[in-house]
């Protein structure tokens, strides 16, 4: 006897209302899959069945009755959902630590920065070089009494060993955004040490970062919209890491 309540993705003690919201999900989705695969047409079937019949309070009490005197028979399928559905609530559970990283970012992002006045040059090593034979660069990494930063080779002339600077960076991350350098030839006028940092050129990741998974944590979504966006907000975390790490 087939379990309507499996097919819907409900428990048998849902309400009307959890029902109707059930075989909307369910039937949007089994009809967008059944478009390309013909075979998803008889679990389209199922579901409106399905709802034919919890969907009816005399009919539902009917079932109930018959289906407590059946032993479960999960079929291939419903097995498939039951795992689908526990990966729904590990990446919901993911997709929501996520945005909260995203909102620690945009928080970042807003508060005051901190400024070091004064601050001497410590160091200031090469750490990367091009492989173009026709534009050679050089990278620098830069450290100070408080901070370290990265200086491309085209504004690399800007920061010397031993030069006194300002640096401001963000408070809770500490990002460097700008640098003052007095001493440099092209004069005393902040300057971001690097394009590559995570609130200048790629700033653009974490903002998708959000989006990606505040849909995934949207009341209503479907487990495999929260599945995959659990997916793609995986990959953009690993590009957002790398750019915060390296640049």
């Amino acid at each position: 006897m087939q379990n309507y309540y499996r097919v819907l993705g409900i428990g048998p003690t849902a309400t009307a209302v959890q029902i109707e919201q059930a075989y909307a999900r369910q039937r949007a989705r089994f009809k967008r899959l059944a478009a390309t695969d013909r075979a998803m047409k008889p679990r389209l079937a199922e579901v409106e069945t399905g709802f034919d019949i919890l969907g009816n309070p005399h009919r539902r009490l009917a079932y109930d009755l018959l289906l407590a005197q059946e032993p479960e028979d999960p079929t291939p399928y419903a097995r498939t959902d039951d795992r689908l559905f526990r990966y729904a609530r590990v990446g919901r559970s993911l997709n929501a630590a996520l945005l909260f990283c995203c909102l620690v970012l945009a928080l970042d992002w807003a508060l005051p920065q901190r400024e070091f006045a004064n601050e001497t040059v410590r160091s200031r090593m090469p750490v990367a070089v091009s492989s173009a034979l026709s534009d050679p660069q050089i990278a620098y990494r830069v450290h100070t009494e408080h901070t370290s930063f990265r200086l491309p080779s085209s504004i690399g002339h800007r920061v010397r060993e031993n030069q006194r600077i300002t640096v401001w960076k963000t408070p809770l991350l500490g990002v460097v955004r700008y640098v003052s350098s007095p001493g440099s030839p092209d004069g005393p006028a902040p300057f971001r040490p690097h394009g590559g940092t995570i609130y200048g050129t790629f700033a653009l990741l974490p903002l998708l970062l959000g989006l990606v998974a505040a849909v995934g944590v949207w009341p209503g979504r479907s487990p495999e919209t929260v599945v995959n966006t659990a997916s793609v907000s995986g990959l953009l975390t690993v590009l957002v890491l790398v750019v915060l790490l390296w640049f």
